[in-house]
């Protein structure tokens, strides 16, 4: 099997079209265009509201449509939102790489920062499953108001060895989106969120990734979920719980 073979079959599972837009949710928003630091051309939305942005790093499967009803659900705690696809995804040119997804997540932070005016004391960052491996990553390199995991991993080889078990495909993955190792260097305010019967990522990754996280730090659990279904299991009250962590907290200088 040849090397993008490989991980098109286990980690990355991209789509082209979009399928619904910001405006079916009643959303004003504006196409971005924007390089990375290797020259590859993404694809993202702004949608502007409130003071603090949301830069929202995604999963490993289809593209930013399919977090449309995550936007609207920040947009309604006041929150501006700014998604982004990952090479490979959506519009954005390239191939997706472990390497190129975090380039891309900086290559998003800079274009808020320098074309949006958005500066990393009011940037909430965001990661959603795979994304939060993207996100700690970022936030090894800039420190944000507040950075926030959701259903994320502790690394992509635990993840491996509890879905393929029958499998060595730990080995192949090791050291790859790997968290555990990286949070202690993160220094923004942090929030995990993970269902407690996430059957993906189980939520014991939720709890040694905060344990592993460095002040001030909080676990959200959300009773019932699994790993797809945690927005509809934690409701409003998840999204106003985020927005609270960020009000009480502020970025150290």
């Amino acid at each position: 099997m040849k090397e993008i073979d490989f991980w098109r079959k286990y980690v990355f599972f991209p789509e082209r079209d979009y399928w619904v837009w910001p405006e079916d949710y009643g959303l004003k928003y504006e196409e971005a265009w924007f390089l990375t630091s290797d020259s590859v051309l993404l694809y993202g939305w702004w949608i502007p509201r409130g003071r603090n942005a949301v830069l929202f790093a995604h999963g490993n499967g289809g593209n930013i449509s399919d977090c449309t009803d995550i936007a609207a659900k920040f947009y309604v705690e006041g929150f501006s939102v700014f998604f982004f696809d990952y090479r490979g995804y959506g519009k954005s040119k390239g191939e997706p790489t472990e390497k190129g997804t975090y380039k891309d997540a900086e290559g998003a932070t800079k274009y808020l920062q320098e074309k949006l005016g958005i500066p990393l004391s009011r940037t909430v960052a965001v990661g959603e499953s795979m994304g939060g491996a993207v996100i700690v990553h970022l936030c090894t390199r800039y420190n944000f108001r507040t950075a926030v995991l959701i259903s994320s991993a502790t690394s992509l080889s635990q993840v491996m060895s509890h879905l393929f078990s029958d499998r060595p495909l730990n080995e192949k993955f090791a050291g790859v989106y790997d968290s555990s190792n990286k949070i202690s260097r993160v220094h923004s305010p942090m929030m995990i969120i993970h269902g407690d019967v996430d059957e993906l990522v189980p939520f014991t990754h939720g709890k040694e990734l905060f344990l592993r996280a460095n002040p001030p730090k909080v676990l959200y659990r959300v009773r019932s979920a699994g790993h797809n279904d945690v927005y509809e299991k934690g409701g409003k009250r998840l999204f106003e719980r985020i927005r609270e962590f960020v009000h009480q907290t502020k970025l150290s200088s």
